[in-house]
């Protein structure tokens, strides 16, 4: 990552994991007696609009640039390769983004809106490893109903998730009803999304993949990462 791009975290003044509602640090900050919690302050305030208003550097652009013409390079030396997904829920619908493209699976975490800033996909702010992420709704942009859920989901032991994935240096994170692994496919393998898919995931897919669990087969839509990611980062601004 280009380092104009990796100074934003030492630029934010993260007092909310030093004296705040996160932090170990005793005493605490006085500001807590008045607003209750960080997501309160103006400084909490401060450092969103920080991290969403900061500049690109010519630097980075250049360094985005070069990786995708190289992409675009050996888009035919791979067309025989496997490709790796993580399948994931949203609502009663199973889908797959490339293994690549993932940083992390976490606990479900609170979502701090952000101030003045409300939209169908951005969600709010998540802390991810005492770092503020932008938290967006897959489930919206994809157009997807949430489904049944939770008590039958419980019982079961399934809970939901947070994934956390980033290409390019841009980072989002979305909730998910489930994880459930790691499959890997060929292109012999992808079949065409049929047109009876009336919602919005169908306009994101590469195609489906045919998934086999304890004698239930599934079809997986493989979201196209090349259309998905600037479709989260128009909804985003």
């Amino acid at each position: 990552m280009d380092k104009d791009m990796a100074d934003i975290n030492i630029k934010i003044d993260d007092c909310w994991n030093k004296i705040g509602v996160w932090g170990h640090v005793r005493p605490g900050c006085p500001e807590l007696e008045k607003i209750i919690h960080c997501a309160n302050c103006k400084i909490y305030s401060a450092a969103a609009r920080q991290l969403l208003d900061r500049d690109i550097s010519p630097g980075y652009m250049q360094e985005g640039a070069a990786t995708l013409a190289q992409i675009k390079t050996n888009t035919n030396t791979k067309k025989h390769n496997t490709t790796s997904i993580v399948i994931f829920r949203i609502g009663e619908e199973w889908l797959g983004l490339p293994t690549h493209l993932f940083q992390e699976v976490v606990q479900f975490r609170n979502v701090h809106s952000i101030p003045h800033r409300r939209g169908k996909i951005l969600r709010g702010l998540v802390n991810i490893r005492g770092e503020l992420q932008l938290c967006v709704s897959l489930g919206q942009l994809l157009d997807i109903k949430k489904g049944e859920i939770q008590g039958i989901n419980i019982a079961r032991g399934i809970y939901e998730r947070m994934i956390v994935i980033a290409k390019d240096g841009m980072r989002y994170v979305f909730p998910v009803g489930e994880v459930r692994g790691i499959r890997r496919y060929s292109d012999n393998d992808l079949l065409a999304p049929p047109a009876t898919v009336t919602h919005g995931a169908k306009d994101y897919l590469s195609g489906l993949v045919s998934w086999k669990e304890g004698g239930e087969e599934r079809h997986i839509g493989c979201l196209d990462e090349a259309l998905l990611f600037p479709a989260l980062e128009r909804g985003i601004t």
